[in-house]
């Protein structure tokens, strides 16, 4: 990918190209998860790390047996310091029975099984970087992440597409630049894409 291409920009981010040249064929897409993503743990804002805490309680009944029910061993100590994060710190969800804490033996994560059952947004608190994967933030420029590019059909693009990756992930941008934003991506795309018909 050519980095010295000009980025479009909205509230504040740059997007890389790879949005908009790289997507899904028909039928496929990020939302048949398989969430391997969330194995690892997930690096988090320290204020949605407070927020999941205050709602601990509605939480942890929605915990199995693969799950600690105790707060205190959900998140890593160490706090990190990360312009991408609002607060510009972030702290890691704690590994625990293999998977991030607050994941289930289900695959489901526990702080969405939680919204839903309380009527709340599906991600009322769940963190942004969990709801964007294969989409993240680095340094200001919202990117494609390729971790498991080849090993997950939900996390895999490719350059022949009938859904680019942008549109596969509307929801996702949505919740992060909300409406306005994405209908401004929507609209650079399409004027990027009659420019190079011409």
């Amino acid at each position: 990918m050519d980095t010295t291409e000009p980025r479009f920009r909205i509230k504040g981010y740059a997007l890389s190209p790879e949005l908009f040249r790289l997507g899904y064929a028909s039928g496929a897409g990020p939302c048949a998860c398989a969430t391997k993503c969330c194995h690892r743990g997930a690096y988090i804002d320290l204020g949605e790390r407070d927020r999941i805490l205050k709602h601990a309680a509605a939480i942890a009944p929605h915990m199995d047996e693969t799950q600690s029910r105790e707060p205190a061993d959900w998140f890593e100590p160490a706090e990190l310091v990360d312009r991408d994060f609002v607060s510009g710190k972030c702290v890691g969800t704690a590994v625990v029975s293999g998977k991030c804490a607050l994941l289930d033996k289900r695959g489901y994560c526990s702080l969405q099984v939680m919204a839903n059952e309380a009527g709340l947004h599906k991600w009322a608190i769940k963190p942004i970087y969990c709801v964007m994967f294969p989409i993240e933030v680095i340094d200001g420029e919202i990117r494609f992440n390729a971790a498991l590019q080849g090993k997950q059909s939900c996390c895999s693009v490719q350059a022949s597409f009938d859904t680019p990756l942008f549109e596969a992930c509307r929801e996702e941008l949505v919740h992060l630049i909300g409406e306005d934003g994405y209908a401004a991506v929507a609209e650079h795309y399409q004027q990027s894409r009659s420019q190079a018909q011409t």
